[in-house]
């Protein structure tokens, strides 16, 4: 159990309330790991202001393999989970020559580890001194243009965040202080969980006939070798089986952990039923908070990376001028393979796959002549007045 007592919960690292609040790390997970799987694809405007995805560029490289160790999806995870800690996240972006042809590494500095700045205006810092757990203490200077830095608003400094964990330590603090009663209430509470009462005008009981009750009863109902154990019990002289203890209904403890939970899901604008709620849920509605999920959940937070990105990072880094980055939000926004068929059927009015494209849907190779469109004798194209004929 988590040993704290209420006076002591405001002196808490944001690190160490992650760590033993399970409805914290609830709703910080669900938001990092949701960011963290869509794909953040580079493109590249065209002169006829269309697109084109840039697989091999500078930039793409670096955001599918950040550094020596750690991937795409590591780097997202990571970024989104400081954000929504802290408010604040660090990468620093530089050169590493040890990965080859100069190129370009991230690396995630947690802001933990950022210990002063220097070099300050109103509107910003001229760099950052970051204490490695290598350095032994030492304070080393990162500079500005090597660091890139998500943060969020506060009302009294434009140049930082406030991290949303501070609104929320008086429902943390009555959540721990609920642990901790319920600790207490199971090391030091009695553990009878019911007594035989005896009437106050039953035969006088001789002392045989007591111990000879008792040792009846802890040989059937009790021990090891219980035969009876969960059977109904013979009383006599009109003795009553009484229960004592406390329930989870009468110490309101499910409402006070849905509580707690409802609560940290509002602060970080996460629908209640998406972390575990499901009071109200079903299936039509579940559907439709997940597409909710994805604008008006994770978009402000997607926005925010992907601006930071093509400001910050993209000129720095892409080969191409006009490259810039963009979360593949529509990936997760279409529906079943089923409602997109029926879709697509609808539109195009005619059979819109090849034997070949659908083979290859199901990992199976092609087969020949599977690559042109069937045609139903029953449709016919524009302009044409007759079906068409099986030869065509």
């Amino acid at each position: 159990m988590v040993e704290v007592v209420l006076e002591g919960i405001r002196g808490q690292s944001v690190a160490n309330l992650w760590r033993d609040q399970p409805h914290l790390r609830t709703v910080v997970g669900y938001l990092a790991r949701n960011i963290a799987q869509i794909g953040l694809h580079v493109y590249a405007r065209d002169d006829d202001d269309g697109r084109t995805r840039l697989r091999t560029d500078p930039l793409a490289e670096l955001l599918r393999i950040p550094n020596a160790d750690q991937t795409g999806y590591e780097l997202l995870y990571t970024l989104v989970a400081d954000l929504a800690l802290y408010d604040t996240a660090y990468w620093a972006v530089a050169r590493d020559e040890s990965r080859g042809d100069g190129r370009w590494s991230i690396r995630p500095i947690p802001p933990t580890w950022v210990a002063n700045t220097y070099g300050n205006t109103a509107f910003g810092y001229g760099g950052y001194e970051v204490i490695f757990p290598e350095s032994d203490g030492r304070p080393i200077r990162v500079p500005a243009k090597d660091m890139l830095v998500f943060h969020g608003w506060t009302p009294a400094d434009p140049r930082r965040g406030t991290s949303p964990v501070q609104a929320l330590k008086s429902t943390l603090a009555e959540q721990i202080n609920a642990q901790l009663y319920r600790d207490q209430r199971w090391r030091k509470g009695a553990r009878a969980d019911a007594y035989i009462a005896r009437p106050k005008d039953a035969p006088e009981w001789s002392k045989e006939a007591r111990n000879r009750f008792v040792r009846a009863w802890r040989d059937a109902y009790t021990g090891n070798d219980g035969s009876d154990a969960g059977g109904n019990p013979l009383l006599e002289d009109g003795m009553e089986l009484k229960r004592t203890g406390f329930s989870a209904k009468d110490d309101q403890y499910v409402e006070t952990s849905r509580l707690s939970l409802e609560t940290v899901a509002q602060v970080y604008h996460v629908n209640p039923t998406m972390v575990g709620l499901l009071d109200n849920a079903n299936y039509s509605n579940v559907r439709e908070f997940r597409r909710m999920l994805y604008g008006d959940t994770l978009g402000p937070t997607l926005e925010q990376i992907a601006q930071r990105i093509n400001a910050f990072l993209a000129p720095r880094v892409a080969a191409d001028p006009t490259a810039y980055v963009e979360f593949n939000v529509k990936a997760k926004l279409q529906g079943s393979f089923e409602e997109q068929a029926a879709v697509m059927q609808s539109a195009v009015g005619a059979p819109w796959m090849t034997v070949n494209e659908a083979r290859a849907r199901e990992n199976m190779p092609a087969v020949e002549s599977g690559d042109e469109l069937v045609q139903p004798l029953n449709i016919t194209k524009p302009g044409a007045t007759e079906p068409i004929e099986a030869a065509d």
